[in-house]
């Protein structure tokens, strides 16, 4: 096992229950465990996503090889039913399980191209090898069904489960170009994660991590995974809250704020954010929402989480020493980085919790 402090729920137990008057005091090793300790959880979800994107390019890797012979054979049945919309193209399947109309979501996945009908031979071997990855992308989908599962081509080939309509999909032109394809590490050859942002269909915070694809030195794909940070993050958090007087945050090396344990909180971000369009909601004191120099940025209600928050930040740039710990007035911070992505874990309680 990776962590060998105590279980989480164990420890906050023993930190509820501590009592005694507050004094300025350093923050115990019990204490200091238990952010590590819930960073860790949340690090184990995240490295499970990027191993699940990174084992699908490796199934369409397989797949592609075998995919040459296959293709002329396939090119027909593609043929057979397609709709273009945009310079988007969807392949549709008028036999397949979720019969001709699929409905946005229904469990079978959809395959696009991006370049309108200028179809090649390259892009009929693409989508034979994406149409036999289907039952891969579907069990990724199921052991994490609160996410999208999908592939992009550098030819402009698109694969996507659970189904996504031609009407929706268009957005994603050209599929190279966005932020889900350019996150991946091409230059390490390594999995990449796209900054936290909010899904424009409602499904609030969401995070990708992209993985490039290659054969040896070409680049055949970039497999995706998306998940939402509230499901990801929200068992985590509310067991930190579970102590007496609590609250947790997360949020991104420049303080963006991912989610928080208190509910107004997180209301606040889904609602800031949703009027925006944007992820624009910071866990940043006054003068650090400042030197962002966005206009549209805004902070969250809670000005103590905001001044924590802020000296976090400081401190995580000064001292690069985890987990971070230190006296906030009558409280104690204590904050862990996550290593898969470089988030901030934080945890902000009273000092008679922290001893």
């Amino acid at each position: 096992m990776r962590h060998v402090v105590p279980p989480l729920l164990a420890v906050l137990a023993v930190l509820a229950g501590l009592a005694g008057p507050v004094r300025a005091a350093a923050p115990s090793p019990l204490a200091r465990a238990v952010i590590m300790e819930a960073a860790g959880r949340l690090d184990d979800q995240l490295t499970a996503l990027s191993r699940s994107a990174a084992a699908l390019g490796a199934a369409y890797t397989a797949l592609y090889k075998d995919a040459s012979a296959q293709a002329q054979a396939d090119r027909a049945r593609f043929l057979q039913s397609y709709a273009a919309k945009d310079g988007a193209v969807a392949f549709r399947d008028p036999a397949g399980a979720c019969g001709p109309t699929p409905q946005a979501g229904a469990p079978c996945q959809s395959l696009l191209f991006y370049d309108g009908e200028n179809f090649t031979d390259e892009t009929f071997r693409a989508l034979s090898a994406m149409h036999r990855l289907a039952p891969a992308m579907a069990a990724a989908h199921d052991a994490l069904p609160f996410s999208w599962v999908y592939l992009t081509t550098p030819g402009q080939n698109f694969a996507i489960y659970p189904y996504l309509p031609l009407a929706e999909a268009v957005n994603n032109y050209q599929p190279t170009e966005k932020g889900f394809y350019t996150a991946a590490d091409f230059a390490g050859k390594a999995c990449g994660w796209e900054s936290p942002y909010l899904d424009l269909a409602g499904a609030g915070m969401m995070v990708t991590v992209s993985c490039p694809v290659y054969d040896g030195e070409t680049l055949l794909a970039v497999s995706s995974r998306d998940v939402t940070l509230e499901q990801l993050s929200k068992r985590v958090l509310a067991d930190l809250a579970g102590i007496p007087g609590a609250k947790a945050a997360l949020m991104n090396r420049r303080g963006k704020a991912i989610a928080a344990s208190d509910p107004k909180v997180a209301d606040f971000i889904v609602k800031e954010n949703a009027k925006a369009g944007d992820a624009v909601v910071y866990f940043r004191a006054d003068r650090g929402l400042a030197a962002l120099g966005q206009e549209k940025n805004v902070d969250s209600p809670d000005d103590p989480l905001n001044d924590a928050a802020e000296m976090v930040l400081e401190r995580a740039e000064a001292e690069r020493k985890w987990p971070i710990a230190f006296s906030h007035g009558k409280e104690t911070v204590l904050a862990a980085r996550l290593e898969a992505t470089g988030w901030y874990l934080m945890l902000v309680l009273p000092q008679k919790a922290a001893r």
